[in-house]
Order: C-alpha cells, then sequence, then structure tokens
C-alpha cells in the first residue's frame, strides 16, 4: 500500500480524490454506479431554475477560503461564505476575512463558521482570544448559527436561508462545532420553509469526496429538500449538482452506501448485481421521462460545493467563484 501510495496510484487519504486503482480495488461496483449516476445527471441537466416574469436572483458563493483574498469575485445578489474563513480561528484573522467580504459590493451577505473557525465556537475558542475578551464584528454580514433569515431581493422576491456550523469529527478541541458519528444534530432541525441550505459539510455522497459527507445530513435534506444546498469543507469535492429526490437517487445512495467489499467479492453473484440493476432501471426511466413526458423540465434541488482550495494544496484555485440563478 505504502509503494502505490508512492507511485501515486493510490490515495495516501481519504481528502484526496480516488485513483483509478482506488476505484478498482475499492469496489468495482460502486465505481459503476458513480459515473453512471454522473452521466445520468448529466442527461437530466439543470432542475432548477427561475420563476417566470421575476428577475433571477444572481447567487455567488465562497467556502474554505482558510485567509486567502479571492480576487475578481463576481458581483451578484447574494454573497454566501460557507465556512472555514481561516486556518487559526483566531478573532484577528476571522476579522481580516470578515472586512474583506465586507468591502464586496453584493446586496445580502451570509456566512457561517467551518470547523477552523474556532472563535465562534465557546468550548474551541482560543484561550488568548477568550481571556483578551476579544470579538469579531461582522460588519452587517447574516452570520448564521442554527438560525434561518429571510432576505429581500429586487422585484419583491424572498428568500428563507438557515444556517448550521456543524460538522463530523475531524480534529482535535480546537476544531469547532463538531460531533461524533453517535450523535446527530440534524434531526428535524432544518426549518420546513427553507430555501437556501448552508452548511459547512456536505452531506454524504453527493460532492463529498465519496463517502465524506454526513449521513445524517443527508437523511434531513431528503425530508426537508431545500431548493439550494451550499457547502465546502472537502476540497476536492468542489462543483454543481442536480438533485432530483427520486428513485434513481436513492439507487444511487443505497448502493454507495454499501460495504467496500474488494475487486474479487464484487465480482462474485451477489445482491449487489440485483440494486445496480434497479439503478440502470431507474436511471432510464428518469431520463425518459424527464424529457419525453416533462419536456425538460423538473422540479428538484441543486447543491453546491463552493470550497475555493485547490484540493489538500494550501493553495486557491485558479476557477472563479461558482454563482447560481434561482
Amino acid at each position: 500500500m505504502g509503494l502505490l501510495v508512492k507511485l501515486g496510484l493510490r490515495r495516501p487519504m481519504q481528502w484526496e480524490r480516488p485513483t483509478v486503482l482506488d476505484w478498482i480495488l475499492d469496489s468495482p461496483l460502486q465505481a459503476l454506479v458513480f459515473h453512471l449516476y454522473l452521466l445520468v445527471l448529466w442527461l437530466r441537466g439543470n432542475p432548477v431554475k427561475s420563476p417566470r416574469n421575476k428577475q433571477p436572483i444572481k447567487i455567488v458563493l465562497l467556502s474554505d477560503t482558510h485567509e486567502s483574498i479571492v480576487e475578481n469575485v463576481p458581483d451578484g445578489d447574494l454573497l454566501i461564505h460557507c465556512g472555514d474563513m481561516v486556518n487559526d480561528g483566531s478573532a484577528a484573522s476571522i476579522q481580516k476575512q470578515v472586512d474583506w467580504l465586507a468591502s464586496l459590493p453584493h446586496q445580502h451577505k451570509v456566512a457561517i463558521s467551518g470547523n477552523h473557525d474556532s472563535w465562534f465556537d465557546i468550548s474551541a475558542r482560543r484561550e488568548e482570544d477568550t481571556l483578551g475578551h476579544k470579538a469579531v464584528d461582522m460588519k452587517g454580514i447574516h452570520y448564521l448559527e442554527h438560525k434561518s433569515i429571510t432576505l429581500a431581493f429586487k422585484g419583491g422576491r424572498k428568500l428563507n436561508i438557515y444556517g448550521a456550523p456543524d460538522i463530523p469529527q475531524c480534529g482535535g478541541p480546537d476544531n469547532a462545532f463538531q460531533y461524533t458519528s453517535q450523535q446527530n444534530p440534524w434531526d428535524d432541525t432544518i426549518p420546513l420553509d427553507t430555501e437556501i441550505l448552508v452548511t459547512h459539510t456536505p452531506p454524504q455522497h453527493h460532492l463529498d469526496n465519496v463517502g465524506v459527507g454526513c449521513p445524517n445530513l443527508l437523511r434531513e435534506i431528503w425530508r426537508k429538500k431545500p431548493k439550494l444546498h451550499v457547502f465546502g469543507h472537502v476540497h476536492w469535492g468542489r462543483g454543481v449538482q442536480p438533485i432530483f429526490w427520486d428513485e434513481c437517487q436513492k439507487s444511487y445512495e443505497k448502493i454507495m452506501s454499501l460495504p467496500k467489499r474488494g475487486l474479487i467479492l464484487d465480482l462474485l453473484p451477489q445482491k449487489a448485481w440485483l440494486d445496480v440493476l434497479w439503478f440502470l432501471w431507474y436511471g432510464y426511466v428518469s431520463v425518459l421521462w424527464h424529457w419525453f413526458m416533462l419536456g425538460g423540465a423538473a422540479n428538484g434541488s441543486v447543491m453546491v460545493n463552493a470550497a475555493m482550495q485547490h484540493g489538500t494544496s494550501g493553495k486557491l484555485t485558479k476557477k472563479r467563484p461558482i454563482t447560481v440563478e434561482i
């Protein structure tokens, strides 16, 4: 294993992208389903469109800036930062990021904490910040910590936004808002009228670098189905993914939740083969139904991993921040 990592044939940790050999040795069935699911989503397109006869709301999305200043942030109506503004979690570092965000021209700005933004979590706050009674001036940015806000936009449109910073345990006590695998901070916490959900962690199996996201969050958003769910944390998960809340998605998530059996056991006849066949059927039907029965129109959601880091390099990506219109 160590030699394969040194040769670049296997990833050294779960925060790196899986290599081709990782996929083959861990679970070729899951590799097949993962890539076919992306194809199905591409064929179905974006399910979220602006209401007819109303001006679209342009939303600019940031996450995991880690003390860096992003150049050329697109203008828009709403700017959202999904946490990990800094590395050291200090009030001084966070204030610098807040000052930069506040200088941007967007009408509304929303931010949540990430696990590195420890000043926001009293239990993880640095001793010097606590003893020095250090504070952060949010300068009009709406900081959401298990809280909702309704924002008004041009043309009389409004959006209900809920933000929560909770993150599956991934570090020591200096990491903020962590919970263990036995804890579930998401159960029935997201308001039913939430249109935009802002979290730091991804839900499991969606833009989470294959399995790093939270299964409890996934169960909660199946119940609430926000129109837009934006997050970060897993840098290599950056991207945009349409979500349709149907049998195809359910089948995909079921297969990706199965234990990884390895190359040999995956190729032996087993119940998972039947699950894959059902997934193929649901995917086929969903594409046909989408285009031939619904004419390309469909109700659904969009998920965005807005991480601005280039993987685990410690440097910003050269790509511009992701923007969506709803």
